[in-house]
């Protein structure tokens, strides 16, 4: 049994890692805190890997170092590492669940998953199976629902909405990374190559943008957070 542990953060990574050793004593298990740390497969005549690092679970968190403008799991793909792929992190939220499975992972499993179920579920995923929490499930379930008519929630017609100012809730990371494409006129593609996202995934992260800056359409949403100062720390990362 080989297994990669991939986690920046050293408290958590050495967490993950006794808990892996607990499943499988006798596993040959690799620990790096960022991509970086990957070893360099030298490339084929077609831009494919020659070599190939092959492992039978690799547990990854999300936001990795060395990920950047870029998925972690194609990081890993261009680097010739291959395997089933668990991602253990710090969000819950659905989006962030949707990109991680369209991106290729076998299961979406929150940090703060109990240590039992967690067990369980990387041995799932080593088996050759899957797994997402059902609260996560069912919040996937409702927002394949809604993408059936977001791109007519994204550039929706009439008049702003109350309530000018700060957003109703807080923008994620991502959120702002979205925001700040936005802003410089590109498209949802544009917009996905640019961030390593699906293009559904960029349109339902457009469509939350949408509701806490109580916006109407892009151009309304991008008037608004120029109004609330939310583009400044960000326009100079997504033009470069």
């Amino acid at each position: 049994m080989k297994i990669l542990v991939a986690d920046d953060h050293p408290l958590f990574r050495d967490a993950l890692e006794l808990s892996v050793r607990q499943a499988w004593p006798d596993a040959e298990i690799g620990c790096i805190g960022s991509l970086l740390e990957l070893p360099a497969a030298p490339a084929s005549a077609d831009g494919s890997p020659a070599m190939l690092f092959r492992y039978d679970l690799i547990v990854l968190d999300w936001r990795m170092p060395g990920a950047e403008g870029s998925n972690p799991i194609a990081v890993l793909r261009q680097a010739g590492v291959q395997g089933p792929v668990a991602v253990v992190t710090g969000a819950e939220d659905a989006l962030t669940a949707l990109e991680v499975l369209r991106c290729g992972a076998e299961a979406f499993l929150p940090k703060t998953t109990p240590r039992r179920i967690l067990a369980q579920a990387l041995r799932l995923v080593a088996e050759g199976g899957s797994f997402v929490p059902k609260c996560v499930a069912l919040d996937l379930l409702h927002m394949t629902d809604l993408s059936l008519d977001i791109d007519e929630a994204e550039e929706a017609d009439g008049p702003p909405l109350e309530g000018e100012g700060a957003p109703s809730s807080p923008l994620t990371d991502r959120e702002e990374q979205v925001l700040s494409m936005l802003a410089t006129g590109a498209t949802n593609k544009e917009i996905g190559r640019h961030l390593g996202l699906q293009e559904v995934t960029v349109k339902l992260h457009t469509r939350r943008i949408l509701r806490k800056l109580g916006a109407r359409n892009r151009t309304d949403a991008v008037r608004r957070a120029q109004q609330a100062g939310l583009l400044s720390r960000s326009l100079d990362e997504a033009s470069s």
